[in-house]
């Protein structure tokens, strides 16, 4: 036998072996019809254990059923998960999993010894955002939109990229939660999500496992999220609570917020006359600072601004030019904005949250007078806010 049939011999006995291996193997890969696809979890503090909720598409022929399931008093995250599997029959994969909702109660202790099952899993995008709850987390997750979605969609439209961008929420993702937790000063924050209780619905769950119908059509549900408010954690724990003027002017200063809504009010007449601006955000820089021993954060903000709305009734050429501000109006929205943001920064400061990022800056700028202060840099670090406002034309 010359080479060249040897050559192709083994050519094809190759290709046969590789076939083999190819045909006989699943690869890891799930059948979808025994998966439930969990799109967003609850976690609440339970009385011996962890309170887990998922909200599940079951994929059908021809159809998505979705629905609620709770595990109530789990040990752990993953023996939640397993427990899912035996109640439900399904294998829950967490691959399209957006959403993670905190429980107040659950937020009270380090929320990363539940969580962090989500940091270890390589099926969890860590991009799924995050957010904190008044009351209970299952209570939010399964209340129904009067709009017709499932209710994560709801909840996740409120926490979207366009609600960040108006500076009304602050948003933010499971990685940069789980960097802020494991940063120089081990804080963090997320948005406090309200649900009004005269809206709320939706099926009830019972101990042990249990389904609610949660269909994608219109229900008579009218609940309503609210996420304008933020929460502040330090080492996992919630500390404390920005409220909406605070959180705005925090993502004026140091998120990505390029065009925000907010009101000021000046006095015209002897009558309190509020201006509702839309601003449009320039620059925005955090620096920090040395003053002998003590660091200064320095807040830099530049906004153009509009007229978007009054209280009162305006004549033709002020309606007409909107995209002028009058110049008292521009002064009293910086004098605004500068205190909110002194607010928001001190009451982070009082709560022991690294919020604006102090020893983060200084253990990477200035490392000497972080060697010395320590976290204690913090405390001993004063804000400067120079905010200023100009006329869109």
């Amino acid at each position: 036998m010359n080479a060249a049939k040897l050559f192709v011999r083994l050519a094809a006995f190759g290709a046969a072996f590789l076939l083999l291996l190819f045909f006989s193997n699943d690869f890891g890969l799930i059948d979808i019809q025994k998966t439930s696809i969990v799109t967003a979890v609850a976690i609440d503090a339970g009385e011996e254990g962890v309170d887990v909720t998922v909200q599940i598409a079951v994929p059908k022929s021809g159809a998505t059923t979705a629905g609620n399931v709770t595990v109530k008093n789990a040990p752990t995250m993953v023996d939640a998960i397993a427990e899912l599997n035996l109640k439900t029959g399904w294998y829950p994969t967490l691959v399209h999993c957006r959403l993670i909702l905190l429980g107040e109660d659950a937020a009270k202790t380090d929320v990363f010894r539940n969580i962090d099952y989500f940091l270890r899993s390589q099926f969890v995008e860590d991009t799924c955002l995050v957010a904190v709850c008044r009351g209970s987390a299952e209570k939010a997750l399964t209340a129904q939109s009067p709009v017709g979605d499932m209710t994560y969609a709801a909840i996740e439209k409120v926490l979207s990229s366009e609600a960040q961008q108006t500076g009304l929420v602050s948003v933010n993702i499971l990685r940069d939660f789980a960097k802020g937790y494991y940063g120089a000063a081990g804080s963090g924050f997320l948005p406090l999500l309200t649900v009004r209780e005269d809206a709320e619905g939706g099926a009830t769950t019972s101990s042990g496992a249990s389904e609610s119908a949660s269909s994608g059509s219109p229900s008579d549900g009218k609940a309503v999220f609210d996420a304008s408010e933020t929460a502040l954690f330090v080492r996992g724990k919630q500390v404390e609570t920005l409220n909406a003027e605070e959180t705005l002017a925090f993502n004026l200063a140091d998120t990505d917020t390029d065009f925000a809504y907010g009101n000021v009010t000046v006095g015209e007449k002897g009558e309190p006359v509020i201006y509702s601006l839309r601003m449009k955000i320039t620059k925005k820089l955090i620096t920090v600072r040395t003053e002998g021993d003590l660091p200064v954060l320095h807040f830099t903000v530049r906004a153009r601004a509009q007229v978007a709305d009054v209280n009162r009734a305006g004549s033709p050429l002020e309606v007409a030019q909107s995209s002028i501000v009058p110049e008292n109006v521009l002064r009293a929205a910086e004098e605004t904005f500068r205190t909110k943001l002194s607010d928001a920064f001190y009451k982070a400061q009082k709560s022991g949250c690294d919020l604006f990022g102090v020893c983060d800056r200084l253990q990477r700028f200035h490392p000497a007078l972080w060697k010395k202060l320590g976290t204690d840099a913090l405390t001993a670090a004063k804000p400067v806010c120079d905010i200023k406002f100009d006329t869109l034309h």
